[in-house]
């Protein structure tokens, strides 16, 4: 399932955006300075389902960033023990698929809000 380009938890006692930093770099192969990041909101997240037939719980608090550097995904360097693929999505059809289906994105709703409320705002600058 596709999901965000990088995520993690945060070490206790860490800073997040040092958090976001190394799981790019680790994830995607992109090693970004503090100031190409920009913060974009935290959001609750907890439920519980099932995962691969084991129950599965969530409960924590996820702060989101943006990334404001170019990026090209044919030049990404994937950790291939947590990245398969990556691809770039329309906003407007990812908003449509989250509603409407579970079966290929796990970003959740919130989170996706998130990252819509951020863009409408710099819309707005």
């Amino acid at each position: 399932m596709y999901d965000a380009s990088s995520a993690g938890h945060i070490p206790a006692g860490s800073d997040p955006l040092l958090s976001v930093i190394r799981e790019m770099g680790e994830e995607i192969g992109i090693h970004a300075k503090p100031d190409e990041l920009a913060f974009a909101g935290t959001f609750h997240c907890s439920y519980e389902e099932r995962f691969h037939g084991e129950p599965f719980r969530d409960n924590e608090i996820r702060y989101a960033y943006v990334y404001r550097g170019p990026v090209d995904i044919e030049k990404l360097t994937l950790q291939r023990s947590e990245v398969d693929e990556v691809r770039w999505f329309p906003l407007d059809g990812i908003a449509e698929e989250i509603r409407t289906r579970h079966d290929r994105i796990c970003v959740s709703w919130q989170g996706l809000s998130v990252l819509i409320d951020y863009l409408k705002s710099e819309a707005d600058i």
